[in-house]
């Protein structure tokens, strides 16, 4: 017998162990058998206990990362506010006291704010530049934001 033949069969007989186990519908499970067992690692009941931990690890690993409770809500008024927080997060992560999970959606949402500062300004500085086309007084910044909610929680209701 050549040594590709040895291997071939070796592969064959390899397979032929495949677990002995059932499947949920009923079907036989073709994973291959753990050594010294006619049992893959799901099926075989000596292996109960490691199943368990395994799955229990793998639930904490996978566990939603949320901030705690306590942590303080925090006021973005402007882009200075946005650019702290981030910065706050950043160094948060470098020390281990946030999950990166938190500081990614922290950072998403952070550079939403900025773009929605950003597009405010922008609307104020066209309103700004229209009334003096038209000839109109020019409106304040506080003016056109009390409009603008105005017309924005008309909208809603």
């Amino acid at each position: 017998m050549s040594s590709k033949q040895r291997a071939t069969a070796q592969i064959r007989a390899a397979s032929a162990r495949s677990c002995q186990g059932r499947k949920p519908d009923g079907g036989s499970c073709r994973t291959q058998a753990t050594a010294g067992s006619d049992y893959c690692f799901f099926h075989d009941p000596g292996k109960a206990e490691e199943r368990a931990a395994a799955q229990s690890a793998g639930g904490r690993r996978n566990r939603i990362a949320v901030l705690p409770t306590t942590a303080p809500d925090v006021r973005l008024r402007d882009a200075r506010d946005v650019v702290e927080l981030l910065a706050e997060t950043i160094n948060q992560v470098r020390r281990g006291e946030i999950d990166p999970k938190v500081a990614n959606a922290v950072g998403y949402l952070g550079a939403l704010m900025l773009r929605a500062m950003e597009t405010t300004v922008t609307i104020s500085r066209i309103a700004a530049l229209e009334a003096v086309i038209a000839g109109q007084p020019v409106i304040s910044k506080s003016q056109f934001d009390e409009d603008h909610e105005e017309s924005v929680l008309g909208e809603i209701t």
